[in-house]
């Protein structure tokens, strides 16, 4: 350390193109502490060759890096840094991409292009039906669980003929970014395949509107559910639900029980 040249907090901070606040935050941390703290007057001085490091962390702080893995890449300034660089990228890009479509959809909604509805309701009565079933609690993040269920439930469903009818997932909550809620996926079979779980889902009428691609995504897709409650109303006999077939046309129906006996439309 007597050979290094020590600087200045002051100089420090201009030469890496850190401010002297953010200094003192990542000494607190411990992400980038002095080489020497005086003693008497608490004055800090960092060797010149911490600035490879202090340059390093104003270039991932430019890519809004959290500075736990910041930390985590100047410790592993290899291949391990790198791939950790290259993961955190894939997934800001892909939370870019999410949000550019959703910010596109809310432009072209607030612009008049993409009037909500009027949405065709439609009315079927379903029976009774032996379903496979799993639930969880999740946020809207985590939606992407029913898709590692469906796997599972149509896997066991192969094990007795396949499944029996269309597939569907009830949101028995409201999942939110903050907030987890329950939804459950349910698959209908013939037979009960034993040692999974397996309940019956009560024949009811159901009011449903089928949704393509263009209008399955938010937020253009919630007012297809508000549309239906509206129609339901007093009618609502249980949450809500999207109802998928296994051929090609609409994404899903969007649907809901209703109290009333309706005819097959």
């Amino acid at each position: 350390m007597s050979d290094e040249v020590l600087l200045t907090s002051g100089e420090f901070a201009r030469r890496s193109r850190l401010s002297m606040k953010a200094l003192r935050l990542y000494d607190r941390i411990g992400l980038l502490r002095p080489a020497v703290v005086e003693p008497g007057n608490g004055y800090r001085r960092y060797a010149e060759s911490q600035l490879d490091t202090a340059r390093l962390i104003a270039l991932l702080r430019r890519l809004d890096m959290p500075l736990a893995q910041i930390a985590t890449i100047t410790a592993d300034r290899g291949a391990g840094g790198a791939e950790l660089l290259d993961r955190y990228w894939a997934e800001v890009e892909q939370r870019l991409a999410a949000q550019r479509s959703l910010a596109e959809r809310l432009v072209r909604s607030l612009a008049g292009e993409t009037p909500p509805g009027p949405w065709q309701v439609r009315t079927r009565d379903v029976p009774d039906q032996l379903v496979l079933t799993e639930q969880r609690h999740v946020t809207l993040a985590q939606l992407d669980w029913q898709r590692e269920a469906t796997a599972r439930l149509l896997a066991t469903a192969s094990t007795v003929g396949g499944a029996a009818g269309p597939r569907f997932v009830i949101f028995h909550g409201t999942p939110s970014e903050d907030a987890a809620a329950p939804i459950e996926v349910c698959v209908p079979i013939a037979a009960d395949p034993g040692g999974v779980a397996v309940r019956l889902e009560p024949a009811h009428a159901e009011a449903y509107i089928p949704v393509d691609a263009g209008n399955f995504e938010v937020p253009r897709v919630l007012s297809v559910y508000d549309a239906l409650r509206r129609w339901a109303g007093r009618r609502a006999a249980g949450p809500p639900r999207e109802v998928y077939s296994y051929d090609t046309g609409p994404v899903c129906d969007i649907a809901l029980p209703v109290q009333i006996a309706l005819p097959v439309q």
